[in-house]
């Protein structure tokens, strides 16, 4: 079993068993999670606020550690950094050109841990709940540089149960400012483990290939949306969005 930090066995023993109970968690197929010891990147929709999702997806994994990646402006701030290095998160390349055999997301990946993305890069507020909006080509580009298969896993109910429903959101920063206290309301949560595809699958459903391999990067990121969305479908009425939840563009 894979050597977990403090703060990870601390949240995974006292807070998973009150997760499990308060958000009547269910999880359907838990046996399309790759073998212990293989690594994965797991794709997820960023659903509701204060990290509510991430906490139940922590505690239906049961004793399988969740690396998740958190976003680069993360890292550039030095409390919310040491943070998330303890509990032995990722964090993203800036560009998808940065992403090489020595990215961190890349060595992890290969070395056998389940390595969670969400490839929209940023959690929804109220108004936009099951919307998938345009998937960063990271995931699919860290799953053909460290040839792992990707899990599209979906997680339904924590739209409600962790809705920010006033504050604003800036498309040039993947951080909200909520105007209201912190709610975790116990709505039901479903999470969907989808089965494993290679990039080379996700690639081959798709139309308009091209000889350029960054290009077709985001094409596999769009299948990948696609699977999630049919899967979304099962569960909520949803929609697609063809905008990106976060303008790189506006960065600074």
């Amino acid at each position: 079993m894979e050597t977990q930090s403090v703060l990870y066995r601390f949240v995974q023993r006292n807070l998973s068993p009150f997760v499990r109970k308060y958000s009547r968690l269910e999880v359907v197929g838990l046996e399309n999670l790759v073998s212990e010891g293989q690594g994965a990147l797991l794709a997820c929709n960023h659903s509701g606020s204060f990290w509510w999702d991430a906490l139940c997806l922590i505690a239906g994994l049961d004793d399988r550690q969740v690396h998740f990646v958190a976003h680069h402006w993360d890292a550039k701030i030095s409390v919310m950094r040491g943070l998330l290095e303890n509990l032995e998160c990722g964090f993203l390349d800036e560009h998808t050109g940065d992403i090489c055999e020595d990215s961190s997301v890349v060595s992890a990946a290969k070395s056998g841990k389940l390595m969670c993305i969400y490839p929209e890069e940023s959690y929804h507020t109220f108004r936009d709940r099951y919307t998938l909006f345009k998937f960063s080509p990271h995931v699919a580009k860290y799953a053909d540089v460290a040839q792992v298969p990707i899990i599209p896993i979906t997680i339904i109910g924590a739209e409600e149960a962790a809705a920010t429903f006033f504050g604003p959101k800036l498309k040039s920063v993947p951080l909200h400012i909520p105007l209201h206290p912190p709610l975790i309301l116990p709505f039901k949560i479903t999470i969907d483990i989808g089965k494993p595809c290679s990039y080379e699958e996700l690639i081959s459903d798709a139309a308009n290939i091209t000889a350029n391999r960054e290009e077709n990067y985001a094409l596999a990121a769009d299948q990948l949306r696609m699977k999630m969305y049919q899967t979304m479908s099962q569960y909520r009425r949803c929609k697609l969005s063809e905008e990106q939840y976060i303008d790189r563009a506006a960065w600074f």
